[in-house]
């Protein structure tokens, strides 16, 4: 009996510690989706290389993404959803993830996000 409980106990302790690192579809989606619900620093925080840029690089990109969400909330009622359609894997490094980003207005447009895998996975370029 123990000879059948000791292999079975170390491959669930292994399976339950083992964490699967997400590809790049689902972080793509989860980036973007913290843009959809107005998120903009954890956006941020999700490109690749973001924390050696200079402050003043960074608050513009922040500005840029406020003036993007300002201007779809005016032109289309604002970002409701998003949902990765497909991938294209560069090598072992680099994706191009197809997204849709729905709007309020029911409107839909269709955007590629790029993403690097580093040390920490997949993040934007």
């Amino acid at each position: 009996m123990r000879k059948t409980l000791f292999p079975l106990l170390v491959a669930l302790l292994c399976l339950g510690g083992c964490k699967k690192q997400a590809g790049p579809m689902q972080v793509a989606e989860e980036y973007y989706g913290m843009l959809v619900r107005g998120d903009v620093d954890s956006y941020l925080c999700g490109m690749a290389d973001y924390e050696s840029m200079p402050d003043d690089y960074r608050a513009q990109l922040r500005d840029m993404f406020l003036d993007y969400l300002d201007r779809e909330q005016r032109l289309r009622q604002g970002l409701v959803g998003v949902r990765a359609l497909r991938d294209t894997l560069i090598g072992n490094d680099q994706a191009h993830v197809f997204l849709e980003v729905t709007f309020a207005d029911s409107t839909r447009e269709q955007v590629t996000l790029p993403l690097v895998k580093t040390t920490d996975g997949w993040r934007m370029r």
